[in-house]
């Protein structure tokens, strides 16, 4: 029998995913904006048809990008150790997905 995951020993970046979205601009394009959530607890981006999505934090730690214009989401396929152009990148991708 495996070891129960504590959550509380994992390793904890040193960005919000509002920093993440403001990030993730680079790769989206000039057409797109970021806001913060409450206390930058979750980033907002919008894009240029107006279609707002959602970057995150799930209780475990796992990241996810939700288009909250159809309710779909997709986990960002990051580790928290990942760097922030990393994680910047795979919201690009995965926003590309949830169109």
């Amino acid at each position: 029998m495996s070891k129960p995951v504590s959550y509380h020993r994992l390793p904890v970046p040193d960005f919000t995913p509002y920093d993440v979205a403001v990030a993730a601009l680079e790769f989206l394009g000039d057409q797109w904006k970021a806001l913060p959530g409450p206390w930058a607890m979750t980033g907002h981006l919008h894009g240029w048809d107006n279609t707002p999505f959602t970057i995150l934090a799930q209780p475990t730690g796992e990241l996810i990008v939700r288009n909250d214009q159809l309710g779909d989401a997709l986990p960002l396929p990051v580790e928290p150790t990942d760097d922030l152009t990393t994680v910047a990148r795979a919201v690009a991708d995965v926003i590309g997905r949830l169109y």
